[in-house]
């Protein structure tokens, strides 16, 4: 048994040696996020390519040999940046006036060597119009697809081509032929052999950046700032390492990234582990991508190596993405007193700093919403993945024993077998809906797969949830969103003592949730958005302390037939609510919902200081007396917490708002408000004091029928001075407003500041300046007449308005503009100096009967000649024919 022992411990001891030498020594402190530097690769930040990009472009606009299809290809050892270059030429100014038809189709997770020919044309046309032709024959697919192409000259990017068979090559060229001349298709490849096949066209080869170049993109990466005042000792490690990287971008990247921020020893360590001899012509830079890996702890590992559930290049939702990781118990607080879901951001954003995610997507308020892993990096994920991980693409519901996590195809459900497995992840990576999932598959799961820790139902067609659910103990994440048939849950569900998070977004038809639902006291999510059945919610929520994530709460009874329901002080004790929340509001009678009297003012949501967004929706059963006064004392009792960010009202009835949004109040209790919506609150006359919301950066008024001004207050200023409101007003959306007249009440200059209400003369008023709006949005308001100078705005759509409206002050020009929608170009013509039409890409008429003849406007169409991308006529009867009087234009 002692020589036993030994032996082990000396092989221990000879691994641990090895471990050491390569540089794998794990870092005892998470690296924590210092700097906003992603590996998301803005344009900006694509270096040392400029001379490839114009080499590009030109040889797509000039090709060598004129056919009706050209075809070009970008070759290259992965890692160099095939994929970003080609972006570049995608988005590049002469390319886009030359090509009116751009789309892009990533092709790496296809079959190397058979090229599924129907799948790739319907990716085409789902990047033209959208929607998805997966389900359509080959003839179908094709017919399609000729209508698309025939819209005029076309550039297709093939992102990422792996088939080396020429006879699948030409089935697929032969579907983009003879739709057009003049037209390009471009191929991103890492294979040589892929380039020749590719239509014998036109190759680039893209190599290395200099070391110029690569030293920069490493000083970006490894340092706090590109300086000289870098550590020289550094310095001359990393110009050895970047070396050593033989000029590969994404090598740089992910080297640069994981020294930022370490000891001179780790980077010695990275210096002498033997880099030189870690890329060769097999496997390209992967080794150098593991290296990065092995030096992550190991929490970080797991994340990362359960990315590659997904398929390439698949966009991968980051919020969904944490819960999972949470679910698998990955996730562990970094240090005292941070919440689970905090670090878990955490772990998001080392992952990000160390280049394993890329192309990530971002809401209008900067959050990351979406990331890709590079297909170099998914190869790594896989990889150490083992054979923990069954992708879609190798799913047949009949598992390995080792397999510990499985995601797969909805649409091939009936070709599954579900056999017993010790999986934890059954999870849907597409979006195709099921219109029934058998009750007997349903059952089948719950039964043979007992260990799961995630379980994704969603989007099936499910009617009734089996109660067997109830027996899934070890359950921490449920996705039943998406079946609209389902009316309840099995009251078994409060059996799930584990479950963390449940959601049932859009579950339509859904009437309630289950008794004693509170038992559930480890839910961290709960998701109702699209739940509009959901009559009541039930009793003893405030017992789930641990939510922090609550899409929809509903308040009163929608059905008087159910006697149990929630007060507003369910609302109370979930003070780890964070995100946003949808507060539904049943106005049944006035004396529903408050009992607690020591919350009168405000206290049920204003503790809540994590909360960004807020929306009140208010719903209305009969004609009660008194009804609008009660709407205004209820709200007043949500008052929300400064820190919201986002606050939207809909169907409210009362003639102003609550008095935490009264007159000047908004402003003083939401400071910090970036968003404003009012949407058909039919009674409110005036507006809280909205200039001095200074961080605001979208508004959007719609349906406020009574509404005159949207400041009430009257504008004070000289005769000629601008009256700036809202300094960070980016978004103005003015919908069905029929009573609005300007956007400040007019102070009236009369002897002695008398209104002499006889007087038909006009009072001056002085113009609004909204500096900052790019996007003006105008619809049936026509009573407002006043001058609103929108200098930078960049997208205008007006339609339904008063032909007195300005936007532009004493025909100042408006440089920005690039995108017009209207019904009255006559107005266009005439309010707008011709300048503001130099940059116009996008102009569509809809409806103009006032216009005889386009040849009235030939000096539009002249200005924006050189600019303009797409012209829409739309129900225009006298314009239809009129397509070669359009001067100037190629269309």
């Amino acid at each position: 048994m002692s020589q036993g022992v030994q032996k082990i411990i000396k092989k221990l001891d000879g691994i641990a040696s090895k471990h050491a030498r390569f540089g794998l020594n794990l870092d005892h402190k998470y690296i924590r996020r210092r700097r906003e530097e992603t590996c998301s690769r803005p344009d900006t930040e694509i270096i040392g390519r400029d001379a490839d990009l114009e080499t590009i472009v030109g040889m797509l606009l000039n090709p060598v040999v004129q056919r009706d299809v050209s075809f070009t290809t970008i070759v290259g050892m992965g890692g160099l940046g095939k994929t970003a270059l080609a972006q570049l030429v995608f988005k590049h100014e002469k390319i886009i006036k030359e090509f009116p038809l751009r789309l892009w189709t990533c092709v790496s997770d296809h079959d190397h060597s058979n090229l599924d020919v129907k799948t790739i044309l319907a990716q085409i046309i789902e990047s033209a119009t959208g929607q998805k032709y997966n389900k359509f024959s080959l003839v179908v697919v094709v017919n399609r697809l000729q209508e698309v192409l025939a819209q005029g000259r076309f550039l297709i990017v093939l992102d990422d081509l792996w088939s080396e068979s020429r006879d699948e090559w030409r089935k697929l060229v032969g579907h983009l032929v003879g739709c057009g001349s003049g037209c390009q298709v471009l191929v991103t490849t890492r294979s040589k052999e892929t380039a020749k096949i590719v239509g014998n066209g036109l190759s680039y080869e893209l190599k290395g950046l200099s070391f110029e170049n690569s030293w920069h993109l490493f000083q970006m990466m490894a340092f706090e700032q590109v300086s000289s005042n870098c550590d020289v000792d550094l310095v001359k490690i990393g110009q050895d390492i970047v070396k050593k990287c033989a000029n590969v971008p994404l090598a740089i990247r992910v080297i640069g990234a994981l020294l930022y921020g370490q000891e001179k020893s780790k980077w010695v360590s990275i210096q002498e582990s033997g880099l030189a001899n870690l890329r060769d012509e097999k496997n390209g830079i992967l080794p150098i991508i593991k290296l990065s890996y092995h030096n992550l702890e190991s929490p970080l590992k797991s994340c990362f190596s359960y990315c590659s559930l997904y398929p390439k290049d698949f966009e991968i939702k980051k919020e969904l993405l944490i819960s999972l990781w949470i679910a698998q118990g990955y996730v562990v607080p970094l240090e005292k007193g941070q919440s689970i879901e905090e670090a878990s951001e955490e772990y998001f954003s080392i992952l990000l700093q160390r280049c394993f995610f890329q192309d990530v997507r971002k809401d209008e308020s900067g959050e990351i919403v979406s990331f890709k892993l590079h297909d170099l990096i998914h190869d790594v994920a896989f990889e150490v993945a083992k054979k923990e991980i069954c992708p879609a693409s190798s799913f047949t519901g009949d598992v390995d024993k080792v397999v510990r996590h499985a995601s797969l195809i909805r649409k091939q459900y009936a070709s599954y077998s579900f056999t017993k497995s010790h999986i934890r992840t059954y999870l849907h990576i597409d979006k195709s809906y099921i219109n029934s999932c058998a009750k007997e598959t349903l059952v089948s799961i719950l039964t043979n797969y007992k260990c799961l820790r995630t379980l994704d139902l969603s989007y099936l067609g499910i009617k009734t949830l089996p109660a067997s659910i109830g027996k899934l103990i070890h359950l921490r994440y449920l996705d039943i969103s998406g079946n609209p048939y389902m009316e309840e849950l099995p009251n078994s569900i409060k059996k799930l003592y584990n479950l963390q998070s449940l959601n049932l977004n859009f579950c339509g038809r859904l009437k309630a949730l289950p008794k004693d639902f509170s038992k559930l006291v480890n839910l961290r999510v709960l998701k109702l958005l699209g739940c509009d059945s959901l009559t009541c919610m039930p009793l003893g929520m405030g017992k789930l302390t641990d939510l922090y994530n609550l899409t929809k709460f509903v308040v009163g009874e929608r059905n008087s037939s159910l006697k149990q329901h929630v007060e507003l002080g369910g609302l109370k004790p979930l003070t780890k609510l964070r995100g946003s929340i949808v507060i539904d509001i049943y106005f049944s009678n006035c004396s529903v919902c408050v009992k607690d009297d020591t919350m009168r003012e405000g206290g049920y949501i204003r503790d809540k200081e994590h909360l960004d967004k807020v929306r009140f929706e208010c719903n209305h059963e009969g004609n009660n007396e008194g009804a609008a006064d009660h709407e205004e004392k209820m709200l007043g009792y949500l008052q929300p917490h400064a820190n919201l960010k986002e606050l939207e009202l809909v169907e409210y009835r009362g003639a102003r708002l609550p008095r935490w949004g009264r007159n000047d109040t908004l402003a003083t209790c939401l400071p910090n408000l970036a968003q404003l919506l009012l949407y058909d609150c039919s009674e409110i006359q005036c507006l809280p004091l909205l200039q001095k919301l200074y961080h605001l950066e979208r508004l959007a008024l719609v349906d406020l029928k009574k509404l005159e001004y949207v400041e009430c207050q009257p504008a004070t200023g000289s005769h000629e001075e601008d009256l700036q409101f809202l300094p960070c007003l980016e978004q103005l959306r003015l919908l069905n407003l029929p009573k609005l007249k300007a956007w400040c009440r007019r102070s009236m200059e009369r002897v002695g500041g008398d209104d002499r209400s006889g007087s038909s003369e006009e009072p001056h008023q002085s113009s609004i300046l909204l500096s900052q709006v790019k996007i003006l949005k105008i619809e049936k308001c026509p009573e407002l007449t006043s001058l609103l100078h929108c200098p930078k705005v960049e997208t205008l759509q007006l339609h339904g308005f008063n032909e007195r409206l300005q936007i532009l002050k004493n025909h100042t020009s408006c440089l920005n503009l690039k995108e017009v929608e209207t019904d009255n170009l006559a107005w266009l013509h005439s309010s707008l100096p011709m300048e503001s039409f130099r940059s116009l890409t996008d102009l569509k008429l809809i409806y103009d009967k006032n216009v005889k003849s386009l040849t009235e406007f030939e000096q539009v169409f002249r200005a924006c000649s050189s600019s303009l991308r797409s012209l829409n006529i739309g129900l225009c009867p006298k314009c239809l024919d009129q397509k070669n009087c359009i001067f100037g234009l190629d269309i």
